[in-house]
């Protein structure tokens, strides 16, 4: 059977008569105006539930010229870090009475590119680009188009963006100087994606604790590329066959770090008695691999809230919010993966 067969859906129409108003003041209530009597409120609003009235979206948008949806994009869905900050904006949306439409661009700049331009013909309110890789001229010109955009872990100088970031370099700096302090001088950088503003960051904090130290910055002992297991993985066994391997391992997630402790182990090397390592993200399963591991936490849900705040509030006033971005502090978190380790005397 049809699934409209048998049903007369009530119209607007329908429901001014029966509350005995107009359909411009009906709308009025439907939209929240503020201007609107409470006894009309009330009418209107029994009369709608009496008729069991849904107002049309689409009508509605062309109205208010509004969509009622947000954009999200992010980079990599499979990756454990996304599920909890999409699921906060999805929340902190739907408090607010919109939708999220999610795009997933699989770390691959032509799939962002494909997934704002799918958006923008939607007509979404604001986008939240979680990881954009995209370059910021590109992302100039959404914002010069007139979309409203908040972007996370990365930021972008227009009137028109605002941001959420969680300091980079910090958490790099932590996790690099926790290995340092436990006696590691040769402490590499498993490397994310070259296009990510967090590596970025990251390899700027990891540097600064070598510098810090007085320990000079060698290349050859940077290796990676991937956020991935697997990524992990190679680039811990391009490492361990240097001639001088390096006794700790700082990597650009928790993704990676995993990956690196399974190919240590499978070369019969201890974690931590032989390599410790030191993951980026606090995933869930970080508290669950063999040793727990050592992390740098982001506080994913709280980025997701307070990235969809921040659209929602732009949306609602047309105006950027002050402060321009939101910079939040990475917590280190520090479990089994990295001993006690103290180099012996040369």
């Amino acid at each position: 059977m049809s699934r409209h067969s048998g049903v007369n859906r009530a119209t607007i129409k329908q429901v001014a008569r029966l509350s005995g108003v107009s359909i411009k003041t009906v709308s009025r209530v439907i939209n929240g105006a503020v201007y609107v009597s409470a006894q009309t409120r009330r009418s209107v609003t029994d009369a709608i539930n009496r008729l069991n009235y849904r107002p049309n979206a689409l009508a509605r948008g062309l109205v208010t010229r509004r969509s009622r949806s947000i954009g999200l994009v992010i980079a990599d869905i499979v990756n454990p870090f996304f599920p909890p900050f999409v699921r906060s904006v999805e929340d902190a949306a739907a408090a607010r009475g919109y939708n999220v439409i999610l795009c997933d661009t699989d770390e691959d700049r032509g799939r962002e590119r494909a997934a704002i331009s799918l958006l923008l013909e939607k007509q979404v309110d604001g986008l939240i680009l979680c990881a954009s890789r995209l370059p910021a001229a590109f992302l100039m010109a959404v914002a010069d188009s007139g979309i409203l955009l908040v972007l996370v872990n990365r930021v972008l100088r227009h009137p028109r963006a605002a941001a959420v970031v969680v300091d980079a370099a910090e958490g790099g700096r932590r996790a690099t100087a926790h290995l340092l302090d436990l006696g590691h001088r040769r402490v590499a950088y498993l490397s994310g994606p070259a296009t990510s503003f967090s590596h970025i960051g990251r390899l700027r904090g990891y540097r600064q604790a070598l510098d810090a130290r007085g320990i000079a910055f060698d290349p050859e002992i940077v290796a990676g590329g991937a956020a991935s297991i697997v990524a992990g993985g190679e680039a811990a066994a391009k490492l361990m066959s240097l001639k001088r391997p390096p006794t700790a391992i700082f990597a650009f997630d928790d993704l990676m770090a995993i990956g690196a402790m399974e190919d240590l182990r499978r070369q019969g090397r201890r974690v931590p008695g032989d390599v410790a390592v030191v993951g980026f993200d606090d995933i869930d399963m970080a508290a669950f691999v063999a040793p727990p591991l050592t992390t740098v936490a982001q506080p994913k849900a709280e980025m997701g809230r307070l990235a969809a705040a921040r659209l929602l509030e732009m949306i609602k006033t047309s105006s950027p919010p002050s402060p321009r971005t939101v910079t939040l502090t990475p917590e280190l978190i520090i479990r089994r993966s990295c001993g006690w380790y103290k180099e012996a005397a040369t």
